[in-house]
């Protein structure tokens, strides 16, 4: 009997990652209403594979197997192929990913999954050879064996997929609200906090590499969350700080950063940060902005703050969107080679510098050793210090510095002519919100003015382009705004970023936007009954609709959000303030049992416990406001803090109006007010007493107990 064929359907799509996909002999079919009926329809399991741009075995997988005639006719013949790019759709990809770890153990992509045509996973895997090899089931045998089972043992097949459908769900929903140990409102719940978050930092001590910086064994992450929970900490516990500022050197030294053009790669295959999974992520460069922006606040280092700014050079530079926005991601290959693009031969080097300083380029980079080689090229790394290179050729440090500045250049520009990884250039509202986040912080801390402008243009974009008329954010902008609604971390990083916009800025316009989003994701995502967020909108049509507390490649949403309450609590509603509270409480547990997964949580729960600071700077009535006052306030490392200021009537107009109440300018000077709760500080005009009282914060936390929410809404 005839098959009829479906017809790839993907050259439609928005997604660069799917319309790669477009020529495929497989007949592809985007997650959408009418592939789902189509297989209830013709009551064949769905294929589904999920991947994205920038994934190296994505494309192995595609050119094995997807561009295979023999496969795709058994791929069409038996299954309803279903093609789905996991950065458009992360509600796909965490119900899935489940899925997989529940079936095989471990997840990853390119994500391989074949489901009953009610969407229930029955079997799982990632990447497949084509045919049977290194004791590997070939993905031609493998859709054999799936078709005979669902032809010969479908009620079998189904069982199972119900069993997993249940497993799933069990981790997935979130269960009703429980009773669980107050965390405000008394001694006790102080000393549960505080015992909880000191058993954290000695958890995640145990899994810092002492040597080589980091956690855990290759292959090596990031791990930001947790990197940005020391940070906070540290300012009590000088033993964080080491960890991180040990992590940060080595990933600044190591392979994982492009030491020519800045920013860095996805993770490190070994446990030396020396050799990359080439591609690079707009996340991933974002939120280590952040982090090493930090870190030069509480140290003074000047490396931090150049990695900070080569990092944002390397963003605005190659993934910048001439309309004010950021693309998503670079790929791994070029030339259908992983890393090709980065990495360099002895003979290159010298063939481009000449011998003399070539051989310092190649010591320094450690071009040519055997543990950077991969394909017979080496990648750059930062293999010795300037002081033994300098001794070593008889130079001054001066002098090794001055030729490694021009023999930078020198390789940047050759390498600028390679071909390029491919670029998705998908623009992702929740990547560009932590973008907007690392301009602003970048302008803060840095006093930084273009930071500013380009982190506005950002969010300006966001406010025009991302979000619909009726409020709503979409997923992702590809030349017209994606038909995929945002999801909550689209909403969580997106007001994260318009808040430290505000905080950059004192505009109150950022402010009002951040709010008004904030209410808007709270209406579309907070659930009562479970005292969570979920990630999705409701009634999506998916199997679940799932609440994922634990962080992963980034702070969870659920944890971004449970920050924006803090930093807004006191103009939001009391309802809404008492949302922070009830997160905290019900994954109190979860933290204590998993701090590797829920570090985004226990800095919020760190903020909660330090309390909320507010810096009011009330302007004279001439003059306007000390530069000095705004540079302190707005330099210095406040993550407890935020601040508002008030100068012409637009200013005590709207949300800010009643916070400033009471407050006015002392002896016609800038006059600024601390506030912790409901209490405030002796009014400050003095820079030096600002100064002096800015740095005693952090050696001196007060922990305290909450207010109780009787204020009139």
């Amino acid at each position: 009997m005839p098959t009829t064929r479906l017809g790839n359907r993907l050259s439609t799509e928005t997604s660069p990652y799917l319309r790669q996909h477009a020529a495929d002999p497989v007949d592809w079919q985007p997650w959408n209403d009418q592939a789902l009926k189509l297989a209830r329809q013709m009551q064949r399991p769905i294929l589904l594979s999920i991947g994205y741009s920038a994934c190296h075995w994505c494309h192995v997988m595609q050119r094995e197997s997807f561009q295979n005639q023999e496969i795709a006719e058994l791929m069409n013949k038996h299954f309803i192929p279903i093609k789905v790019d996991r950065e458009e759709r992360p509600d796909l990809d965490h119900i899935y990913q489940r899925a997989a770890v529940l079936l095989t153990g471990h997840g990853g992509w390119p994500l391989t999954l074949f489901l009953t045509p009610e969407t229930k996973p029955f079997f799982a895997g990632t990447y497949f050879p084509p045919r049977d090899q290194f004791g590997r089931t070939g993905f031609n045998a493998i859709l054999q064996q799936i078709a005979r089972l669902w032809e010969k043992e479908r009620d079998a097949v189904e069982k199972a997929a119900n069993e997993i459908t249940a497993a799933m769900a069990e981790e997935l929903v979130p269960a009703g609200a429980q009773s669980f140990v107050p965390l405000r409102g008394g001694d006790i719940s102080q000393d549960v906090a505080a015992k909880l978050l000191e058993d954290a930092e000695n958890y995640l001590l145990e899994l810092y590499d002492q040597r080589n910086g980091g956690f855990g064994t290759a292959p090596k992450f990031p791990s930001t969350s947790i990197l940005e929970f020391f940070l906070q900490r540290s300012r009590e516990a000088p033993i964080l700080l080491e960890a991180v500022i040990n992590t940060l050197d080595h990933m600044a030294d190591g392979g994982i950063y492009d030491q020519l053009g800045g920013g860095f790669h996805r993770y490190s295959t070994d446990d030396r940060w020396l050799i990359p999974h080439f591609e690079k992520m707009l996340y991933d460069n974002a939120l280590l902005v952040q982090v090493y922006l930090t870190a030069y606040q509480l140290t003074g280092n000047q490396r931090y703050r150049q990695i900070a700014e080569e990092t944002l050079d390397y963003l605005l530079r190659d993934m910048w969107y001439a309309c004010g926005a950021f693309f998503g991601t670079e790929d791994a290959d070029s030339e259908g080679e992983e890393g090709k693009f980065y990495v360099w031969t002895r003979r290159e080097v010298i063939d481009l510098l000449g011998e003399d300083m070539g051989e310092v380029v190649c010591d320094y980079y450690g071009i040519g050793r055997a543990d950077s080689l991969i394909n017979g090229a080496s990648v750059l790394h930062r293999a010795v210090s300037l002081d033994a290179l300098a001794g070593k050729f008889h130079m001054s440090i001066d002098e090794v510095s001055s030729i490694l500045e021009s023999a930078r250049l020198s390789l940047f520009q050759r390498r600028e002519q390679r071909v390029r990884p491919a670029r998705d250039e998908k623009i992702i509202t929740a990547w560009n919100g932590m973008a907007v986040s690392a301009l602003a912080k970048a302008g803060s801390a840095l006093q930084a003015p273009m930071y500013i402008e380009k982190a506005k243009a950002v969010a300006s974009f966001g406010l025009i382009r991302l979000q619909r008329p009726d409020g709503r954010l979409c997923r992702s902008f590809m030349g017209v705004p994606s038909s995929i609604s945002g999801f909550l971390e689209d909403y969580g990083y997106f007001v994260a970023g318009l808040v430290d916009l505000y905080k950059a800025t004192l505009e109150p316009f950022w402010l009002d936007a951040g709010l008004n989003l904030m209410e808007l994701a709270i209406q579309l995502f907070w659930s009562d009954s479970s005292s969570t967020f979920h990630n999705t909108e409701a009634g999506d049509g998916l199997l679940f609709r799932p609440s994922i507390p634990e962080d992963e490649s980034y702070p969870s949403a659920v944890s971004i959000m449970a920050r924006n309450l803090f930093y807004l609590q006191n103009l939001l509603s009391c309802q809404t303030r008492e949302k922070l509270e009830l997160i905290l409480n019900r994954y109190i547990d979860d933290m204590k049992a998993n701090p590797w997964g829920f570090a985004g949580l226990l800095t919020v729960l760190d903020l909660a416990q330090r309390g909320l600071r507010e810096f009011f700077v009330i302007e004279p009535a001439k003059g306007g406001a000390d530069p000095e006052v705004l540079s302190l306030l707005q330099a210095a490392y406040l993550p407890e803090g935020i601040i508002y200021r008030w100068n012409a009537a637009p200013y005590r107009q709207g949300r800010l109006a009643e916070l400033g109440l009471g407050k006015t300018a002392v002896g016609g000077k800038t006059t600024v007010y601390i506030c912790e709760g409901q209490t405030c500080y002796p009014p400050i005009t003095d820079p030096a007493e600002l100064r002096a009282k800015i740095h005693m914060f952090p050696l001196n936390v007060k922990r305290r107990s909450g207010t109780a929410c009787t204020v009139k809404d």
